[in-house]
């Protein structure tokens, strides 16, 4: 294999009918995050079985000839562990890209876990080693070292093999479609940017505070999220998320007061406190008729229980049908299940993760295993309802 550097527009739109005629292409990329809002993407790699390109969008200021190869179902794009390149590719392409398959996911279904790295990947299913010393390398800087570039390429150039050995394994259990079907659903599912009107119900406890609270809240977690966007920076330079709760609670109206306030830093208080003064004042001065209601609370303990016997369901259905039950229940879709049920009742839609093949093996039944415990969900939605009333 021949690692070959992409740096002029004209060598990246020569390049692309070639990799568009693939039927399968590796992709990385590497990327910079450490005091901006966006990551700064570094390079991109492109592995075809035969060479790594090395594309580099600081010496390429027009990467738009890579927009149809990145937004096409074909050819089908193998990434590892791909979320964090998946924000990087759609700002890039200005949607999300197709025909992404991720070899961490093909993994976990295959019961290595759900975090299964690169590197341990390749020593498990191929036994190859690499370094993974330049992880963390400046990948901005120019020109790129003789490490940084062996390193990029290497991340591209066991991609396939991998792909083709778990998949391999995939078919043989019959699960290959499954596997293929969370890899369409990841593409939707990758994290959008948050309305600013409503980010702050995701605030830590914001379901304690009262209504002129919230609105106070509001104020504060609007201008965070639509600064932090304007200014490239990350949202917790301006706010921590620590401090929120205690300045919606608190209502400071001095620097000094601010100082108090959980995780206000010198830096910040010195940077944004006249700001946040002005916000927090804009939020106090609203009319009560423009006030959020409530947050509901969230379920009391005891719905530890109802987690435990839907995860008891999961797992036999996982036994059954060959699939680790951290990969059929997400945390996160069983506790979207269990609230959606509470708030509306038995007949609410599931969670789209809930439906596809999940949807025929499993949903029905978690709903099954909710209904032996009616009486405690009732009772939950019974105090979720006097929270937001009070």
């Amino acid at each position: 294999m021949q690692t070959i550097a992409i740096t002029t527009t004209a060598a990246l739109e020569a390049l692309v009918p070639r990799l568009q005629q693939q039927p399968l292409l590796a992709l990385d990329t590497e990327f910079v995050r450490v005091d901006t809002f966006h990551p700064k993407l570094g390079l991109i790699q492109i592995g075809d079985r035969e060479n790594e390109y090395l594309i580099d969008p600081v010496a390429i200021s027009d990467l738009s000839a890579l927009t149809p190869l990145l937004v096409s179902e074909t050819p089908r794009k193998i990434l590892h562990a791909c979320s964090e390149d998946l924000e990087v590719l759609a700002r890039l392409a200005g949607a999300m890209p197709k025909g992404i398959l991720d070899t961490q996911m093909a993994a976990a279904f295959l019961g290595h876990g759900l975090q299964l790295g690169y590197q341990k990947s390749l020593q498990e299913f191929l036994g190859v080693d690499i370094p993974k010393d330049e992880s963390r390398s400046d990948w901005l800087a120019r020109p790129l070292s003789e490490a940084q570039v062996n390193y990029a390429a290497l991340d591209v150039r066991y991609l396939p093999q991998l792909y083709d050995v778990l998949a391999a394994q995939l078919r043989a259990s019959g699960i290959e479609q499954w596997f293929e079907a969370d890899c369409a659903h990841m593409l939707a599912d990758v994290n959008e940017l948050p309305d600013p009107e409503t980010v702050y119900q995701d605030a830590n406890n914001a379901w304690r505070l009262r209504p002129q609270e919230l609105a106070v809240l509001r104020e504060l977690t609007r201008w965070r999220e639509l600064e932090a966007r304007r200014r490239d920076t990350p949202r917790g330079f301006l706010i921590k998320n620590g401090s929120l709760f205690g300045l919606a609670r608190r209502q400071p109206q001095t620097l000094s007061a601010l100082g108090e306030i959980e995780e206000m830093t010198p830096r910040i208080v010195r940077r944004e406190g006249e700001t946040l003064l002005r916000l927090i004042a804009a939020g106090k001065a609203q009319p009560a008729s423009s006030w959020p209601a409530t947050l509901p609370p969230p379920l009391p303990r005891e719905a530890r229980t109802v987690y435990d016997r839907l995860k008891d369901v999961a797992t036999l259905v996982g036994k059954q049908h060959g699939v680790p039950v951290e990969v059929l229940l997400r945390k996160r879709q069983l506790e979207a299940l269990v609230l959606s049920v509470v708030d509306h009742g038995f007949d609410v839609a599931p969670p789209v993760a809930l439906n596809g093949w999940r949807g025929q093996i499993l949903t029905p039944l978690l709903f099954d295993a909710l209904r032996e415990h009616a009486g405690d969900l009732q009772a939950w939605r019974e105090l979720r309802q006097r929270g937001q009333q009070e």
